[in-house]
């Protein structure tokens, strides 16, 4: 257990440093780099407490935890990262219990799952110390997993493509992992405090885990790149919240208040769809609706408002629904026959293979493969 402290410890401290030092600056990336030398400052106690002196009676540090990765993956998926001070509401629960430890220092609070049922003066507090960790552990690991899975669900508004780098996938596998260890932690706790079967404490079996999650978030998170570029869009001081940015097709009531005149609906519908048509921007796999506002000079809610509103769809969508048209344009035509599906996909504007062939299927109701045999027998 020793060895695994000693490299969680050099593990988490230099990989916070190296995401504090990264470049551009970013506060997801201070959040995220508070979080790895929390656990850098966790497994140092933990290593003096075992080792030397009782001065960790409350494991208070893990309370952060949760707030931290839920800031880090709120903060990511925002266009304007800066840190709002009612963030600290959420550390509340981390500085009572800090309260609590100093009031109780160097009293023989809880050992770990040892004598925690014992009915002592300090038996209440170790419940309610136990409760709420449970329950902030869920509560945070679920809004990370809301606020990931929202954003998936509004880059459809936004981008034409599927990327890795804008999804934050890995954030939400290892987001739903971490809570899984703890979950572990907290049965294999219960049955310890309950049947005391266990030669170890539990708890100290999280921190095989706080080692892995430190490399792999490191991993990751150094090499995650900026969502959102403050510069890229031009109209942003338009925009007043996140929420009005982004889109959702089903929920017309946002746009009553909507500063897009009536006047100008029909115009820039036509403006949008003539840009479509003649100057053929799908073709770019990594089209983004600000490429399209800044191409216009229309702001980007009002195109946002338009594709949603007016045509019905949202701009993944009608990109997509364009390319798949080109590909099907493209199949019938004879200079494109040397060429095979999947070529034609990617100069239509496709990035990926997977994603050609479920979009494909989904609007066509067929496979590329099954379209081009049916084209074939059709001109037979």
């Amino acid at each position: 257990m020793m060895e695994i402290l000693y490299i969680g410890i050099t593990q988490s401290f230099f990989a916070g440093l190296m995401i504090a030092l990264k470049r551009p600056k970013m506060m997801a990336n201070q959040v995220l780099a508070a979080w790895f030398f929390l656990i850098s400052i966790e497994m140092a106690i933990v290593l003096v407490d075992s080792n030397y002196q009782n001065i960790y009676p409350l494991k208070l540090l893990p309370f952060a935890f949760g707030p931290l990765m839920f800031l880090y993956a709120k903060l990511m998926t925002s266009e304007r990262q800066f840190w709002n001070p009612v963030y600290l509401i959420h550390f509340l629960p981390f500085l009572i219990f800090l309260i609590i430890s100093i009031f109780f220092y160097g009293k023989p609070v809880m050992d770990g799952t040892k004598g925690f049922l014992e009915n002592d003066k300090f038996i209440v507090l170790r419940i309610v110390y136990g409760v709420s960790f449970l329950i902030s552990i869920t509560a945070y690991s679920y809004a990370t997993f809301k606020v990931i899975h929202k954003h998936q669900r509004n880059l459809k508004s936004m981008i034409s493509y599927t990327s890795a780098r804008v999804t934050l996938q890995w954030l939400l596998v290892l987001s739903i992992t971490f809570y899984v260890t703890y979950v572990v932690v907290f049965i294999l706790g219960a049955m310890d405090i309950l049947l005391n079967i266990f030669a170890f404490d539990p708890y100290k079996f999280s921190f095989f885990g706080l080692t892995l999650f430190a490399f792999l978030y490191a991993f990751y998170g150094f090499n995650q790149p900026a969502i959102f570029n403050p510069e890229e869009s031009k109209f942003k001081s338009q925009q007043a919240t996140e929420e009005n940015q982004l889109s959702d097709i089903n929920n017309v009531k946002k746009y009553e208040k909507s500063g897009l005149k009536p006047s100008l609906i029909g115009k820039y519908t036509t403006e949008i769809l003539e840009y479509l048509d003649q100057e053929k921007p799908y073709l770019d796999r990594e089209l983004t609706i600000n490429d399209v506002s800044k191409a216009l000079n229309i702001p980007r809610h009002f195109i946002t408002e338009i594709i949603n509103k007016e045509l019905g769809k949202n701009f993944f969508l009608l990109i997509n629904e364009y390319r798949i048209e080109e590909v099907k344009q493209r199949l019938k035509l004879d200079e494109y026959k040397h060429l095979k599906i999947l070529a034609i996909a990617y100069d239509s504007g496709f990035n990926s293979k997977s994603a050609f062939n479920h979009i494909f299927k989904n609007m066509t109701g067929m496979t590329p493969s099954e379209y081009k045999k049916l084209i074939s027998e059709t001109n037979g």
